[in-house]
């Protein structure tokens, strides 16, 4: 009877011990699920935190940009908007007590139109100023010895306005253009737009167009600024429509640059052959700077260039084509990060006058997300 009863308590031991280990087993599983749950409630939480100040720095910077144009008619590098010091201060104004951000803002008429090589859309002509002007632009950044760099200016310029035109029976432009002929043939084969960029990554679908192309060697007399590489968005933009419609059903890109925000690679673009090295002389007129006051010494109203470079009538005819001293459309771009989890929200932000008010306003016409 003894060894029954030492039996029976034996097993009752095991199995206490059996549903001890599954509670404990359990128990762990659920604090396991329990903090994970949480955790992503914290990620969550986390990130919307950082949408939601990122959208703070957007809608700050359309504040600010319509705090400038009610104040002036110019847009330049000497704006608030424009200086990376003050920009910090306005979103420490914001007062979020946690978390990092940072914003930029951007002309986007201080770059290169790429629909603007064409006359007009849809059509088929080139717009005789921007093409002369690529070709000072592209030659600035390819070599002219065919032994050490292929690339040409010419072909390149062709085949981005094949790309754009329309109403020509795929006719291509000269003898290095490329239509749809080219592009169907390709594996894969895609078709070629006959119209517009949309947007701007669309411009490597392109033949003779690389991510590469915009690297090169300084020319004599001339550095990049920073010595570094150009980026595409930094050189061009697929935005500037023009709001006057020349005829019902036709609309235009004029290309015009705004000087007063224009990198130095463009503004030597700008420039006659010749002049390039002249493109530092002017980035460095539009922030000089009083040592005793900080103040900037120059108003960049319109004409200032003719204070720092010398043109012939001719040639400053041709300057005053291409060049604009304020912009309507700008790129804004906040990132926010909170905890471990950052946001970044890029905008394209157009602003115009109100008919009503006559005050200034901004709209979004592109939000990109990441």
């Amino acid at each position: 009877m003894i060894r029954v009863a030492n039996n029976k308590n034996g097993m009752a031991l095991l199995i206490c011990l059996a549903i001890i280990a599954v509670l404990a087993a359990a128990g762990l599983e659920l604090g396991k699920r329990v903090r994970s749950a949480t955790d992503h409630a914290i990620v969550l939480q986390d990130s919307f935190r950082a949408e939601e100040m990122a959208l703070a720095g957007i809608n700050l910077a359309m504040l600010l940009l319509e705090e400038d144009a009610n104040a002036n008619e110019t847009d330049s590098v000497q704006e608030t908007w424009a200086d990376p010091e003050e920009l910090g201060s306005a979103i420490a104004s914001l007062g979020y007590d946690t978390g990092n951000m940072t914003l930029s803002i951007t002309d986007e008429l201080g770059k290169i139109q790429i629909n603007a090589l064409l006359n007009e859309f849809p059509g088929h002509d080139f717009n005789t100023d921007q093409q002369q002007f690529w070709e000072r632009f592209l030659a600035l950044l390819i070599s002219a010895d065919k032994s050490e760099d292929t690339r040409s200016p010419v072909e390149i310029i062709n085949c981005i306005k094949d790309w754009l035109d329309s109403k020509d029976d795929d006719l291509e432009t000269g003898l290095s253009g490329a239509e749809s002929a080219y592009y169907q043939a390709l594996d894969p084969p895609y078709a070629c737009a006959n119209g517009p960029f949309d947007i701007l990554d669309e411009i490597f679908l392109v033949k003779g167009v690389s991510k590469d192309m915009l690297t090169h060697e300084a020319i004599e007399g001339f550095e990049e600024e920073e010595n570094e590489p150009l980026g595409f968005s930094e050189a061009f933009t697929v935005f500037g429509m023009d709001d006057i419609v020349p005829e019902k059903g036709r609309y235009r890109f004029p290309g015009t640059i705004n000087i007063n925000t224009a990198n130095e690679t463009i503004l030597a673009a700008l420039l006659p052959s010749g002049m390039e090295d002249q493109a530092g002389e002017l980035a460095e007129y539009r922030v000089e700077k009083q040592e005793e006051t900080g103040n900037f010494v120059n108003t960049l109203d319109k004409g200032w260039y003719k204070t720092v470079i010398d043109l012939s009538e001719k040639e400053k005819k041709r300057f005053d084509r291409l060049i604009r001293y304020s912009s309507h459309i700008f790129k804004a771009e906040c990132s926010a990060t909170v905890g471990k989890t950052e946001k970044t929200i890029i905008a394209c932000i157009n602003r115009k006058k109100d008919k009503k008010t006559k005050r200034w306003t901004c709209e979004t016409i592109r939000l990109l997300r990441n």
